[in-house]
């Protein structure tokens, strides 16, 4: 069985990977995917004065808006997913969660929000490509 994660950051790239995604389901007729967000650590100066549940409540939030439309493409193709939000280096998040949920591949987007123009693969996914245990798929 296909059990695909698919990193979600809310940008156009990401929501490409996630309509690729369905299709490959689709096509082999099984499988289940994993919508993962990955929240970069608040700076430690913004976190003076901040409960650790305000804290948790942002990075929620936060995610919960970058996976919205990856839920609701997912949602409306009736296919079984998960979705999950992470704190931390996004790359290492990736890999982690591949290895700890057995993920069979990754499909991702080739550039984030935070990519810079004219790059043509941004930084998380090349560290991705280069550590992964699993096939990747670069959707642009």
């Amino acid at each position: 069985m296909n059990d695909i994660l698919i990193p979600c950051d809310g940008s156009k790239n990401s929501l490409a990977a996630v309509k690729y995604a369905i299709e490959l389901i689709q096509l082999t007729k099984g499988g289940r995917l994993h919508l993962l967000n990955v929240q970069p650590p608040l700076p430690s100066v913004t976190q003076l004065g901040l409960s650790q549940t305000a804290i948790r409540t942002y990075h929620q939030e936060e995610g919960d808006t970058a996976l919205r439309k990856a839920r609701a493409a997912v949602d409306k193709a009736k296919i079984a997913f998960e979705s999950h939000i992470a704190v931390g280096d996004i790359a290492e998040q990736i890999i982690g969660y591949v290895r700890s949920r057995k993920c069979t591949q990754i499909v991702m987007g080739s550039r984030g929000l935070s990519a810079i123009p004219g790059v043509l693969l941004g930084s998380v996914a090349t560290k991705v490509l280069h550590h992964a245990t699993v096939p990747v798929t670069v959707v642009k």
